[in-house]
């Protein structure tokens, strides 16, 4: 889950303005907007680890929360590209589709060589195999949504 939707969702379950978040977490408001921009924006700031370990800590939201294993578990401000990797190595569909949705496709394709290198050596074609298959179908069901 992207760090706005996080910081949304806690907003969101705990009825809190901005202003009264970013109070809870230590900073200005300013700063919380600015975690709050998309990627793509120039202001946009990545939240530092120690806020996202607060929000997984006091609030109890986690990057996993959409998925269906707590993969950022015991580190919840693990970085995405490390919750990508994890989610690769289990190969659940449900989850990959996910995190495609979240941090996009060819950003997750990127990530599939350093995931495949973290398993035993003998699993690497099996898996690779399976998960090929996945990101493919997820290339498809894209590209018949964009066409429709």
């Amino acid at each position: 889950m992207k760090q706005q939707d996080l910081l949304r969702l806690t907003m969101q379950q705990t009825r809190q303005t901005r202003a009264q978040l970013a109070a809870e977490l230590g900073v200005s408001k300013r700063a919380l907007d600015k975690w709050l921009l998309p990627e793509t924006s120039g202001d946009f700031r990545h939240m530092p680890e120690t806020a996202l370990r607060l929000l997984a800590s006091h609030f109890g939201v986690r990057k996993s929360v959409d998925l269906s294993l707590p993969y950022d578990w015991p580190n919840p401000a693990m970085a995405d590209d490390t919750l990508i990797q994890a989610v690769l190595r289990r190969a659940r569909f449900a989850d990959l589709v996910r995190v495609c949705m979240d941090y996009s496709l060819p950003v997750v394709q990127a990530q599939l060589p350093r995931a495949l290198a973290s398993v035993p050596e003998a699993e690497r074609p099996v898996l690779s195999r399976i998960l090929l298959r996945m990101l493919r179908s997820i290339q498809i069901a894209y590209s018949e949504r964009s066409a429709a």
